[in-house]
């Protein structure tokens, strides 16, 4: 398989593929970038990743050696534990991204074409000004974080200076650090890709609701088709039997199901080229095609999904660890509590870059519920429509939208507040520990 692909999704993809996340090949097109596998990169990943989790573990054994005394990060046996947990799942976490990359990229090649087809049926565009503002946001969130580790590693090696260690520091944690970058990025493809399959199901509910008024039944709102920047794709086989424009229809729906749904008029407003009743089919066929995808990518990400959450979890423990200890101690050092409270909201901004997109997915879900319950209520009895819609509202009984990575919790915001309340019980015993140790 391979796709063509531009705008904020080719950036996205290009810096995944320098960190070894994805690791596909690039051929420049008028419209974008072919990709495709890269056994070349594939090979190059597998390099990176093992030459730096083999480095910093290395670090982490050396800086351990070197005693509280002297050691910057580990100035007491609890801060040892701390400071060792903290690498270690940011270890796990880059190596099982990069690890099981080929086998996402292959997914993902895979389900974008469910995704062009949604695009096709429902007459989707794209704004260049919007692939503009999403590429400054991720550039944005990239530079805060490069930042944000430079101001920490300088930190570091500069209290080293202190027992003359400073290179050693360097040597030590350089791999740290750049895994750090590792984790980012995943969470940061996740995201975008969650983001992207939500953009469908919003396009999918403006079009269902847009057949909703057509049947004069009550909806609250009906919105314009939003444009669809984000995975803004042409998606085509390595097959030469199949030109582009056949490439955007879906092998595992029948021809019709993905045909044209809705057009735009010569004044520019959306209607319909189809009767309601059909529409009303098509637009179940298209819907169970993009939970197919959210079960695809959930599955894809289970893994990385959970050790994202723990690292996020033990790193939203560590930090406020460091930054009370700080204000006990009262060393007054200001430089170290900025830092600690910055390393505070990034790893909350994590939690949220994870659960948001999942849980605005969810939110799109129950929006779909909604729109056929009142298309049910108030339909016309006669034809056969209520059929349509009685078949629609068994598929999403038996098609929930949800993303439960390996099974184990439920991306959506109740979860934050779990994690802040297991945050609150560890801190406190993490310090009454420390009152022990000291």
């Amino acid at each position: 398989m391979h796709c063509v692909v531009g705008g904020a999704h080719a950036f996205i993809l290009r810096i995944s593929s320098f960190f070894g996340l994805a690791p596909l090949r690039f051929e420049s097109r008028c419209n974008g970038f072919t990709v495709s596998i890269s056994n070349a990169m594939c090979i190059y990943s597998y390099i990176l990743v093992t030459t730096l989790v083999i480095s910093t573990i290395f670090g982490l054994v050396a800086e351990i050696n070197v005693g509280i005394e002297r050691s910057v990060r580990m100035s007491s046996r609890m801060s040892q534990v701390v400071s060792t947990c903290d690498v270690l799942v940011v270890v796990v976490t880059a190596g099982a991204g990069v690890y099981g990359a080929p086998k996402r990229m292959r997914n993902m090649l895979k389900f974008m074409e469910s995704i062009a087809s949604v695009d096709h049926s429902i007459g989707a565009y794209y704004s260049r000004a919007t692939e503009r503002k999403l590429c400054g946001i991720l550039l944005a969130i990239l530079i805060f974080f490069s930042i944000l580790l430079a101001d920490d590693f300088c930190f570091y090696t500069l209290q080293a200076s202190k027992f003359e260690r400073e290179w050693n520091v360097v040597i030590n944690y350089i791999g740290f650090y750049l895994l750090w970058y590792v984790a980012m990025i995943l969470e940061l493809q996740f995201a975008f890709t969650a983001l992207s399959i939500r953009a469908r199901f919003q396009a999918v509910n403006d079009v269902l609701a847009m057949t909703a008024k057509i049947v004069s039944a009550p909806v609250r709102k009906v919105n314009d088709p939003s444009m669809l920047n984000i995975l803004a794709i042409r998606v085509a086989t390595s097959e030469p039997r199949r030109c582009a424009n056949v490439s955007l229809l879906v092998d595992k729906l029948h021809e019709r199901d993905h045909a044209v749904i809705i057009r735009n008029t010569v004044t520019g407003n959306p209607r319909l080229v189809v009767p309601p009743c059909e529409a009303i089919r098509r637009l179940a066929c298209l819907h169970g095609a993009l939970c197919d995808v959210v079960q695809d990518l959930d599955q894809s990400y289970g893994l990385p999904l959970i050790l994202i959450l723990i690292s996020t979890l033990l790193h939203l423990i560590v930090t406020p660890y460091f930054l009370i200890m700080e204000i006990i101690v009262s060393t007054n050092r200001i430089h170290f509590l900025v830092l600690q409270f910055l390393w505070c909201a990034t790893h909350m901004l994590r939690m949220f870059v994870v659960v948001e997109p999942c849980h605005y997915t969810i939110v799109e879900g129950k929006r779909t519920e909604d729109l056929v319950s009142r298309l049910m209520r108030t339909a016309p009895s006669n034809g056969s429509l209520p059929s349509r819609l009685e078949v629609f509202s068994r598929q999403l009984m038996l098609q929930s939208i949800a993303y439960s990575p390996m099974g184990m919790c439920t991306l959506d915001r109740p979860l934050v507040a779990s994690v802040l309340g297991a945050v609150t019980t560890y801190l406190v015993i993490l310090i009454q520990f420390q009152r022990y140790d000291t």
